[in-house]
């Protein structure tokens, strides 16, 4: 099953690629606060965020790279790249049983991030 479509808005991420799109083969949401769950957006972080910059932190990130996706996105510029998606925020309305993630699409935003915590799920609603 492919994931949800990721629109990444973190332009400073190893992962990140013109329109938005994200080469990860897997991104991590999680709470921003040790043992307190999400209330807002802003609460909630993308863990797979590598900042672009410096030689240790791309080799850090090439485990984690979607590369069927990356060269076809390369080559034929307009597709689609779905990583899978972890999500541990249980107070989302989107969050599955197994950590999953139903939301069709999902906006991860964070403009000039230097580190993960400046990152945000922009699609977590709150669980009634």
């Amino acid at each position: 099953m492919p994931g949800p479509k990721v629109k990444c808005k973190v332009n400073t991420c190893n992962h990140w690629m013109n329109g938005d799109l994200c080469s990860a083969g897997n991104i991590d949401i999680m709470h921003e606060e040790e043992g307190k769950m999400a209330q807002n957006p802003e609460q909630t972080q993308c863990k797979t965020f590598y900042a672009r910059r410096g030689l240790a932190n791309l080799l850090g990130s090439l485990d984690n790279v979607n590369w069927g996706g990356l060269l076809s996105n390369t080559f034929l510029p307009g597709g689609e790249l779905y990583p899978s998606v972890t999500c541990i925020v249980n107070t989302c309305t989107y969050w599955a049983e197994g950590n999953h993630c139903k939301a069709e699409k999902i906006d991860v935003v964070g403009v000039n991030a230097d580190e993960s915590q400046d990152t945000n799920c922009y699609t977590f609603k709150r669980k009634s």
